[in-house]
This record gives C-alpha cells, structure tokens and sequence, in this order.
C-alpha cells in the first residue's frame, strides 16, 4: 500500500511553516524548518510495512499542477496532509486534486486548525474524508492499517469522519505517554539542503525534546493539539539521536522542539550533559518560560552547545501579562535575558501587540521594555485568535473579528479590533516597533559583525528584504 505526506503546495506563494502551533510564513523567520511531524509519520509507517513518499510542496516549490503529476505517478491509497489556519483553504484543495486522479484514493487531514473546527472543515470542502483529532502519528497509522487490512475505521482512536453527511467521533486517542517510542524522523525522505539557518546559511533540523505544556496562556491552542500535560523524551534518546543525525547527515545546528524547552530544569541539564560529554561541538536553539532558567542551568547549556534562547516577553507591562494569563512578571523577565546574555547565549524576545486591553500606551511601554533589554533579535507578532485558543472563542464572544478570511490568520496581519485599537493601530504599531529595534545603528552594526563572508553578505542582505517586505509590513 502506497502512502503519499505531505506539506501542500503555497497559495500565492506565501509559504506557510506548517509544525504544531508555529504557523506562520517562512520570512518571519528567515528561513523554512524540516517538516518534523511528517518525517516522524513517514517512519512509522515504514515501520508498519508501507511505501511512503514525502513532498514538503511549500518548500520544495512543487505547485498543484506538479502535485497532480506526483500523485499520478505515485498512486497512493492514502494521502496524509498537514495543515495550518493561514493555509487552509489552499490545504484543503489536495482532497479535490486527488478525487480528479482517483475517487478510491483516501485522504486524511491533521493539524490544530481542522482538530478545532472538523465540522466548519467538512462543510467546506466535501472531499474532506478523514480528519485526525489532536496528536496525529499513531491514529494515522492505525487508520493505515485498519484501510490496508480492511479492517473497520470504527476503530481507529482519535479519528474523525463522515458517514451519510453524518460526522462520527471515534473515541479519543490518548495522548503518547512514552515519547521515547517514537522512530528518528525519515529525513531520507527529503532534500535537507533546503532548511537552513538565517544569516551563516546552515543546515539544521529539528529534534523533538518534549510534548504538551500545563500554562493557560490565553491566546495560544497547542493544548488541543498536544496537550495540558509536558510529556518528555528521555535525555539518553535525544542524544541519540542528535548523535545519529550529525553522523548520518554532517548536520551540526538543530533546533529543540516543545511548547517549552524547559519545563524541566533537570530534563535540560542532562540533555546539556549528554551533548558535552557525547556530541562535543554541536549547536542548538531551544525556547524557553522566563520564570524557569537559573544561572547555574545556562551555564551547563552555553557549554553544551546552547547559543540561542527565545523568551516568550510577550508584553512590558503586566496587567497585559495577566490578562494574556502568562503567569510571570516583568522582573522575571528582566532577570531571565539578563542572565542569559551574562552567560553568553544570544537571546530571541517575543512579543505580542494587540491583544485584546491593550491600549497604545501599554505596546510604547513594551517597546521601552525591548530598549532596556536590549536583546539580540525580537519577534513581533500582532495577537492572532487561532481556533483552538480560549482567545478564538472569547472573540467571536464579543465580536472583535474584523475578518472570516483564514488566510488572514497570519501573525504579520492584525484581525481583531478592540475598543482599545484598531487592527490598523496595531499594524502600524507593530511595523514601528520592528524598525525601531532593527534599523537602530548599534543594532546594524552589531548584525553585520556577525557575518563571516561575502556569501553570508548576500544572504543576508536577501533576507533583511524578505523579512521587511513580507513579514513587517504586508498589508
């Protein structure tokens, strides 16, 4: 039985990283990240004695049409498709190309957007088949098996279906408890010279550490997808597989992937034991709470290979902390990036500007905060109610919605007007605020020492226009 993953082709060619809860276009970040989850599906099915391809269409550049030949040359009997809010209409349109080729062959939809809104997906597109219901890898493998065995779909945990314009809720996976079962990704199955790093041109992957995050934070929807509860792989797995992964494919950077790189202070600690003491001279990002790092913790990481963390500051003033119920104070936050930059790991600081309360006065604040910080990159995000957060609900509650457009979604565009301000307020808040931290001399000249070569040069200045072109100002 032949299996056909994918990430779906870009729409209008905004190129949607499509990973959990980080949907978003690939110039927020310069850069695209290695589909992890697909990777990890494509294993599993390995694994359990099927043919699998994986295309990852939005980075790769394969367009519908060149879709529609893959498809025809492949013949898979199931066709697995990531998906995103911003990319949903265009992720949706994969059920239609393969009902044109194929009316037998199947397809299966997962991401938070369709775990959240299955029924709003269904009546979109009646293509739609099989939708997965929060943690995606062992129900679409069960779902595999139960088409190749002819075995009933009743069955299948965690799906979602239609029978007759009926909709059926199968019972609900658990979520996996053991994250140390899981396979090492099928990078094999991709080109990996297309996912590097911004500004030294890098190659880097992705290395899952950790699942599910117990914070409340009000405008984030992981917890339908992966849960309340901080699920860990084991340290001696993770390096691992980072050991596996430098020797197999000569790739030294990787990011660590949870909802939060350190919901444990000593999960971290052995992973940062483990690399010194068995993978010596590797380098890796993680993002991390700002109530949980401690000197002696970032220490042990800086010589592990640490040389980034992204602190989730979201706003410089509390009330606005409390009422996105982020559970930490500004004291915390200016102790964390204070420690972090003494021990030498660069920091990343993200922030939000219109979330709902927030008036033009609290995002001046945060850009005073940004000043005195003083950290190496930011990331500027307008608040976004994505299905599957408390804040979607609470908005279509009071009607702040400006737009039903998903492809609006986007954390470059603001949707949602507040007594407080306008989506138009915060953009143009939002793109000053960027400018003012990037386009400052220091600033600049603090970039541009970084840079090591004439083709570090050119890829940066490609970058820097990407970056402020698509990702600052887009509207």
């Amino acid at each position: 039985m032949n299996v056909l993953i994918l990430n779906p082709p870009a729409v209008d060619n905004v190129r949607i990283v499509r990973e959990g809860r980080c949907m978003q276009r690939q110039e927020a970040w310069g850069t695209s990240w290695a589909p992890l989850t697909l990777a990890l599906i494509a294993a599993i099915l390995r694994e359990a004695g099927f043919k699998v391809s994986l295309k990852d269409c939005s980075n790769d550049g394969i367009s519908f049409k060149q879709l529609k030949d893959i498809i025809q040359d492949f013949r898979p009997n199931l066709v697995i498709v990531n998906t995103s809010t911003p990319s949903i209409d265009g992720d949706l349109k994969v059920a239609n190309v393969t009902k044109e080729i194929d009316k037998d062959i199947k397809t299966v939809f997962f991401g938070i957007h369709v775990t959240a809104l299955p029924e709003v997906v269904f009546k979109k597109n009646p293509n739609v088949e099989f939708i997965v219901n929060g943690e995606p890898e062992y129900t679409i493998r069960d779902l595999a098996m139960s088409l190749r065995d002819e075995r009933p779909i009743s069955e299948v945990k965690g799906l979602i279906y239609k029978v007759d314009n009926e909709i059926i809720y199968n019972e609900k996976r658990p979520f996996i408890e053991n994250l140390d079962e899981l396979p090492y990704p099928a990078w094999d199955l991709i080109s990996l010279g297309g996912y590097r790093l911004p500004i030294t041109n890098l190659p880097f992957l992705l290395v899952l550490t950790s699942r599910g995050c117990s914070n409340s934070c009000r405008f984030c929807a992981a917890g339908v997808f992966y849960g309340k509860k901080a699920r860990f792989r084991s340290w001696r797995k993770i390096v691992d597989e980072i050991k596996y992964v430098r020797e197999k494919y000569k790739i030294n950077d990787f990011l660590f992937w949870s909802e939060n790189g350190i919901s444990d202070r000593r999960h971290m600690y052995n992973i940062s034991q483990g690399l010194m003491n068995e993978v010596p001279g590797v380098k890796w990002i993680c993002n991390a709470r700002v109530d949980i790092v401690d000197k002696g913790l970032l220490e042990v990481m800086k010589k592990a290979g640490c040389w980034m963390i992204g602190y989730g500051i979201e706003s410089g003033t509390q009330r606005i902390l409390d009422l996105m119920r982020k559970n930490i104070t500004i004291k915390d936050i200016e102790k964390a990036v204070k420690l972090t930059e003494r021990v030498g790991i660069e920091v990343t600081g993200h922030v939000i500007v219109g979330y709902p309360g927030e008036t033009k006065g609290d995002i001046l604040d945060t850009m005073k905060l940004l000043k005195k910080l003083d950290p190496d990159y930011i990331q500027v995000y307008c608040c976004v109610p994505f299905p599957g957060s408390p804040l979607y609900e609470e908005s279509k509650k009071f009607g702040w919605l400006k737009y039903n457009d998903w492809s609006m979604f986007e954390q470059n565009f603001s949707i949602i007007n507040t007594p407080d301000l306008s989506a138009q307020e915060v953009m143009a808040l939002r793109e000053k605020m960027i400018k003012n931290f990037y386009l400052h001399p220091r600033k600049i000249l603090k970039m541009l020492i970084k840079i090591r070569s004439p083709q570090e040069i050119t890829f940066f200045l490609s970058l820097a226009k990407r970056y402020f072109t698509s990702w600052v100002k887009n509207y």
